[in-house]
């Protein structure tokens, strides 16, 4: 694309980024300005449509928007701009492999993003006249004034006695100033400020970046080492016996552990997988809770261990194939335990019912389990630490997007009236999701009149069916003053359902 197009779709993105998001909550806009945002990238950066990471943020930015314009919840607005975060710098740099790196290389980017006008301005005869005169305009007048009147106001408002100075020292010209920017506000200079750098930002790329030369110093596989290395207390051997040693000490520890994780499973599997009866006197949440937590810290420790010992020469040492048996089984066993964490949770949800941390700890397992099958391909294909966090950050960004799409509050709310009371339902836990669950409530207001002192999420200063009126009326009182940017489905129905 030249850059005469360019700059016009700077212009536009400007334009559209302040209309759409100027005293809006997150809504449809959301899908405005990303529909607007992926095709331009598409039209400027033509290559990142054939880049497999391009296209994943791609999809996350569409998908998570049309999650919010469905059912706009907390987690969709958090994905979408996550993913808009990501989009520049992988879009813009093909090389950038990992979203560890893209996430310093977009932060650098962004507020550096005003350097790219002096970049632009120097390419001569590649840039139209027009395009060079404005951003000249922009770059050494527009932005210099802006900046100084922002931290004139601040500075003025913050500081009385910078005020009482100003006052004196200006006077008329304080008054006459006052004058002509009263009708003109901060807010929305620093809005079409905002959204100039911000479109400026995804449009142009700048001529070097040193992050993209850091990651390239890291590859997928394992570089093996060669020569000789000096034991612990300085005495010089060869590497063959410090492997051996090594790889010792690594296989007892690895049956070590084997042994007792064997014992944990067939103790799990007796009592938590088959049989399991929960009575009054057994206390479900530290059952849950702390020993969840615990079992987690265990897998994570492992999973540390097997890092270390493979992080090296040992990947390439001959005799390690009983130690290799030896990881696969303990990776295996951690697979199990896994299996024992999420029926602990499930016994916890038939008995006090669903909360977002009980879902999350879903997700979270989700992981893991693909962090201990990448662990094993690392293991058998003499992958490198580098591989692990390229694969498992880009699982982490696809599962978030996914985990995204679903109306959990709706889930949740549905979930635990459908199964009340013989699940144990706190009414302050229903009361703090989100609008759109308000209707459900309003059918099913028995719950409304819970005891205070059977909940343990949260207290409110009034009874239940108050704070759910008070709650109600504040949601009814406010939706008719959004515009149809800040549009959702799902509030728009709560709305309606009260309305009528």
């Amino acid at each position: 694309m030249n850059n005469k197009s360019k700059f016009w779709l700077l212009i536009v993105g400007t334009v559209i980024f302040t209309a759409v998001f100027w005293k809006q909550s997150i809504g449809v806009n959301s899908l405005i300005f990303s529909v607007f945002i992926v095709l331009s990238l598409l039209l400027t950066f033509p290559e990142s449509r054939k880049s497999k990471y391009a296209l994943f943020v791609y999809f996350g930015t569409i998908i998570s928007s049309l999650s919010i314009v469905y059912h706009g919840s907390v987690l969709a607005i958090f994905v979408w701009i996550m993913s808009l975060f990501f989009l520049q710098p992988i879009v813009q740099y093909s090389e950038l492999r990992t979203l560890f790196f893209a996430g310093f290389s977009g932060i650098v980017e962004y507020l550096t993003s005003f350097t790219v006008i002096g970049e632009n301005v120097k390419k001569g005869s590649k840039a139209s006249k027009s395009s060079k005169k404005i951003f000249k305009i922009v770059r050494f007048v527009i932005i210099p004034i802006v900046a100084f009147f922002a931290f004139y106001w601040i500075y003025k408002a913050a500081v009385p006695t910078f005020d009482n100075l100003t006052d004196s020292i200006f006077g008329k010209l304080n008054r006459w100033l006052t004058n002509i920017f009263q009708d003109i506000s901060f807010e929305i200079i620093f809005m079409v400020l905002w959204g100039f750098l911000t479109t400026l930002w995804y449009l142009y790329k700048k001529k070097s970046n040193n992050i993209i030369i850091e990651e390239a110093k890291y590859q997928d596989e394992i570089n093996r080492k060669r020569g000789k290395e000096f034991f612990k207390f300085g005495n010089p051997r060869g590497l063959k016996p410090l492997l051996k040693y090594e790889n010792t000490i690594a296989l007892i520890l690895v049956i070590a552990v084997n042994v007792l994780l064997l014992t944990v499973n067939f103790l799990d599997i007796t009592t938590i997988w088959f049989g399991f009866e929960y009575t009054q006197g057994f206390d479900l949440k530290q059952f849950v809770h702390e020993g969840t937590y615990l079992l987690i810290f265990s897998i994570l420790l492992s999973m540390g261990i097997m890092l270390f010992y493979f992080r090296s020469n040992l990947n390439f040492f001959s005799k390690n194939k009983a130690l290799k048996i030896a990881t696969y089984i303990w990776i295996a066993q951690n697979l199990v335990l896994l299996i024992s964490v999420v029926i602990r949770n499930l016994h916890y949800i038939e008995h006090f019912a669903l909360a977002y941390l009980r879902i999350g700890l879903f997700f979270f397992l989700a992981l893991v389990i693909v962090g201990l099958i990448t662990l094993s391909l690392k293991i058998k294909d003499k992958k490198s630490l580098f591989y692990l966090l390229k694969t498992n950050t880009w699982a982490l960004y696809i599962g978030f997007v996914l985990f995204a799409v679903p109306d959990w509050d709706t889930f949740i709310a549905k979930y635990n009236l459908n199964h009340y009371p013989n699940a144990f339902v706190e009414a302050s836990y229903m009361l703090t999701l989100d609008e759109k669950v308000y209707p459900l409530i309003d059918q099913n207001q028995e719950l409304l009149l819970q005891d205070d002192s059977l909940n343990t999420y949260r207290y409110f200063s009034d009874s239940y069916d108050v704070e759910f009126e008070r709650k109600v009326n504040d949601f009814m009182n406010e939706y008719p003053e959004k515009s149809w940017l800040s549009w959702n489905y799902k509030d728009y129905l709560a709305y309606k359902y009260f309305k009528d």
